[in-house]
């Protein structure tokens, strides 16, 4: 599954996607209505040190992300204009409605954030590092090698 934004009225709107074989060949089924769709722009490349623990250094990493994009840090509450992103309760919104914030190579939103969080590793580290890196990216966290490095040293099996 991914996500894909689709323009409706000339407005962005992110849905999750996977796709499905038909006898006509692939088609997109839409599973899930992600939210309107916000593009952000990058100010800076600070880097953060990520703590230890794997929840703890994605919520990090991902607050990394969102002062580079501007954001004001209050706590666990990341704010811009009207958009707050809350760590401690893993949500994205905009006047209470979810939406998804579209920065370097991937979305943010409830979606992606919660599948970040609840990534179990398998037995193949291989299979564990690619996997990990795809939804870091996918949430649109762009991490140094030695954070990713980090990160994936916390969620060895």
């Amino acid at each position: 599954m991914f996500v894909r934004v689709k323009k409706i009225k000339g407005k962005p709107y992110a849905y999750l996607v996977e796709n499905e074989w038909t006898p006509w060949g692939s088609r997109q089924k839409v599973t899930k209505y992600l939210g309107k769709n916000y593009t952000l722009t990058r100010f800076s490349e600070g880097l953060l040190d990520l703590p230890k623990g794997m929840q703890e250094a994605i919520l990090e990493a991902t607050a990394q992300e969102l002062t580079n994009h501007g954001f004001a840090r209050e706590g666990n509450v990341l704010k811009q204009e009207n958009i707050i992103v809350n760590l401690q309760e893993k949500t994205v919104r905009q006047n209470s409605k979810k939406i998804v914030l579209e920065m370097n190579e991937g979305y943010l939103c409830d979606h992606t954030l919660q599948q970040l969080l609840t990534f179990q590793p398998e037995e193949r580290p291989d299979e564990n590092a690619k996997k990990l890196a795809t939804l870091a990216l996918g949430a649109g966290l762009k991490l140094s090698n030695e954070q990713f490095v980090h990160l994936f040293e916390q969620v060895k099996p």
